[in-house]
């Protein structure tokens, strides 16, 4: 909610304005926006942007938005990217419990008595950015790669109590369903003064390391993120093929 997602999918669609970015408290994005464009780095393939939404919105009414909004853009990506800003805490971490509560929208048919089991085969990718990140990457006197670092966040914690215990549920559910992951962290990308119309702002008037950090993004996302492919291995061409036969997902009832 109110981190910047929208402005991350313009850059990867190469415009300075597309999903809007609202200047306000309130969220302007609802539900998942789609934008369809010619792939930059593939020929042939399109490049699919899916602007969701964000988590933890207090003008929701619905309780179970957060939950079938995360499960249907995790479902139909290739690459989910999860932004958030300042730094990767317990509470950074809490944003995304509901990745504990997966099996209970999501079945494999192919294997329902077990769906866990199953998830790995059609999740996506993981990537976190982490917005306005002014920490040094260093453990002690080690410095660490923004990959080091997640990993290290990602540790199982030591102690056998009823709050460790939930906090390694939360880690143990990342690291097992998202077995490809990667981070990147980005500073500020202006000064405050102009963040209100980063739309408006040339790229002379971006932070150069945040140009340095957005460009590595984009670059990851575009060389690295592979085609959806749906269970059976069939990759998708076009609406019909989101049409799930006998060894597909299915979401719960109030996602149909």
């Amino acid at each position: 909610y109110r981190t910047g997602k929208s402005f991350l999918m313009n850059r990867l669609a190469q415009k300075r304005t597309g999903f809007p970015l609202g200047a306000t408290v309130f969220a302007e994005t609802k539900g998942i926006w789609m934008w369809c464009l010619p792939h930059p780095r593939q020929p042939g393939v399109m490049l699919v942007l899916l602007d969701t939404e964000g988590l933890g919105d207090p003008k929701k009414d619905d309780d179970h938005s957060d939950a079938w909004i995360f499960t249907l853009a995790l479902l139909l990506s290739s690459t989910l990217v999860y932004n958030s800003i300042g730094t990767i805490d317990q509470r950074a971490l809490e944003q995304l419990r509901l990745v504990t509560e997966l099996s209970e929208h999501i079945r494999v048919r192919e294997k329902d008595d077990n769906p866990a089991s199953n998830f790995v085969g059609i999740f996506p990718g993981f990537v976190w950015t982490v917005r306005d990140f002014t920490l040094q990457l260093r453990a002690g006197e080690k410095t660490l790669s923004e990959d080091e670092y997640l990993e290290d966040v990602l540790r199982l914690q030591t102690g056998g109590g009823q709050k460790a215990q939930e906090r390694n549920e939360l880690r143990r559910c990342l690291r097992n369903f998202f077995p490809r992951r990667k981070l990147f962290t980005m500073e500020r990308p202006a000064a405050d003064a102009d963040l209100q119309r980063l739309e408006e702002l040339r790229e002379d008037e971006l932070q150069p390391g945040f140009r340095k950090q957005v460009d590595a993004f984009c670059q990851y996302i575009w060389e690295e993120a592979p085609v959806k492919v749906l269970p059976g291995g069939h990759q998708v061409t076009g609406s019909g093929e989101w049409q799930q036969r006998e060894n597909g997902w299915r979401v719960g009832n109030a996602c149909r």
